[in-house]
């Protein structure tokens, strides 16, 4: 079953924004529609009261009690009609409605300033009047004839009519509304995701040719310039990772490529002429390359690992002078320098224990192979960090230059023997785990020789 494609970010944007704009038109076309309606409302009871007030002080009665007297004109749309006290009988109207029955009757209702609720009276043959009346109004008033109940009525559907143009209006102009709306968010869009698309489809192009170009940045600091500038950064490590693993794979290839091919050569030429061959020797330069050759691997996996990780793990309290005297323990054991412990205070880290005797073995072994006659180890703290420093008593080091040895497979030029036992790894090692734990390492001056300084934080 094939994979249901999503709509693009334009799309999608297009989409929520259509929404918001409905609902944003349907709420305000109800409050329009609300508004205008309690207007009408307003203006039409507004018209019947005045109506009223005006009929009552210009309300003349005929005196004679048998005829229905015609009071004022059509105010607009009202309608006036007086009938007696007790809503029987029609005493005055208007013209427009002189022939009607009564229109309507009262009842009691205290909540009322008059005390009195009128309501439309509907009996059959007269719908078509008053079907047509609304917001009934009722006075009571005193007349000739002696007391008796003035009613206003507007007269006509004019606020249905007015209701439903209004609400034909909204309904014929909100779609388009929307519509149009729409169509200008759609292209604005578009307008502003083009730089988008282009970065997209440039970068598209220099990943899969050629790292070293760059895209073009606009003027300003707005979203697509920092956008342009951070892609250019990430190209710029991207270019540099790739350099580096291609450096990174041919060194190792080369460093691999050696010790193998002495193995292999040394066997072809032992299986070439057995009896004639030094076994002792031939065995002892097999055991040598091949602890060579796991050596460079074992670093190599280190590398690898470390490459992956991006936090410690498993940190503990680690004593660094117990680690010191370690490996001044095993390089008595494993030569005849003299090692000077009397520098070395007691030191106590939060940090992972397993890659700190990593690192200081790494160095110890690295002084080891440059020492004439004395290692010198010291360690304290200097403010939040804990400081180690390893001096051999050898060839001095260039501290100018000396960065170049914590690069990988990089080795002075003294080092590079295959006696020497250096697979060219051991101090980028000692860089990449002083690091993690927020210090770093670098040759300092010495009087004597060469010293390595490590510092790392108290808590990693």
């Amino acid at each position: 079953m094939a994979k249901r494609q999503k709509l693009s970010v334009r799309a999608r944007l297009t989409i929520s924004f259509v929404i918001a704009v409905a609902a944003i038109l349907i709420v305000s076309s109800f409050g329009l529609f609300f508004l205008v309606h309690k207007s009408l409302a307003s203006q039409a009871q507004n018209q019947v009261d005045a109506a009223i007030s005006s009929a009552q002080s210009k309300l003349t009665v005929n005196p004679d009690p048998n005829s229905k007297i015609q009071i004022l004109k059509p105010v607009g749309y009202v309608v006036l009609q007086l009938t007696n006290a007790t809503g029987t009988q029609v005493w005055a109207a208007t013209s427009t409605i002189s022939d009607a029955p009564v229109l309507g009757r009262t009842s009691l209702d205290f909540s009322s300033p008059d005390g009195l609720v009128p309501k439309i009276v509907t009996q059959p043959g007269d719908q078509d009047i008053t079907g047509q009346l609304s917001f009934p109004t009722v006075v009571a008033i005193g007349t000739n004839k002696g007391p008796g109940l003035l009613f206003g009525f507007v007269y006509g559907d004019t606020i249905t009519h007015s209701d439903r143009m209004l609400l034909a209006g909204i309904l014929a102009s909100a779609p388009l509304l929307l519509l149009f709306m729409s169509g200008m968010f759609w292209l604005g869009i578009g307008r502003a995701l083009a730089p988008v698309g282009s970065i997209r489809r440039r970068a598209d192009a220099i990943a899969s040719t050629d790292l070293g170009q760059r895209i073009e940045v606009t003027p300003g600091r707005d979203e697509i310039a920092r956008m342009a500038t951070t892609v250019n950064e990430m190209l710029d490590r991207l270019e540099t990772s790739a350099a580096n693993q291609k450096q990174f794979i041919s060194n190792a290839s080369h460093e691999l490529r050696s010790p193998l091919t002495t193995l292999l050569a040394t066997l072809e030429r032992a299986q070439a002429n057995p009896e004639a061959e030094d076994w002792a020797a031939t065995s002892e330069r097999l055991l040598r390359e091949s602890r060579r050759l796991e050596a460079t691997i074992n670093d190599l996996f280190w590398l690898a690992k470390n490459d992956e990780r991006h936090q410690l793990e498993n940190l503990t309290e680690v004593d660094l002078d117990d680690i010191l005297y370690d490996e001044a323990s095993r390089t008595k054991s494993l030569s005849k320098l003299r090692v000077d412990v009397s520098h070395v205070q007691p030191t106590r880290v939060h940090a992972n224990a397993s890659m700190l005797n990593r690192m200081v073995r790494n160095v110890v072994d690295n002084a080891m192979r440059h020492a004439a006659s004395t290692l010198t180890f010291a360690s304290y703290f200097e403010g939040d960090e804990a400081v180690i420093l390893i001096n051999n008593d050898g060839e001095a080091v260039d501290v100018a230059t000396s960065d170049d040895f914590f690069m990988r497979f990089i080795r002075a030029d003294a080092a590079r023997t295959r006696d020497s036992g250096g697979t060219g790894l051991g101090l980028s090692i000692v860089k990449e785990i002083c690091e993690l734990h927020g210090g770093q390492v670098r040759f300092i001056e010495a009087s004597v020789g060469s010293t390595i300084e490590l510092r790392i934080k108290r808590e990693s």
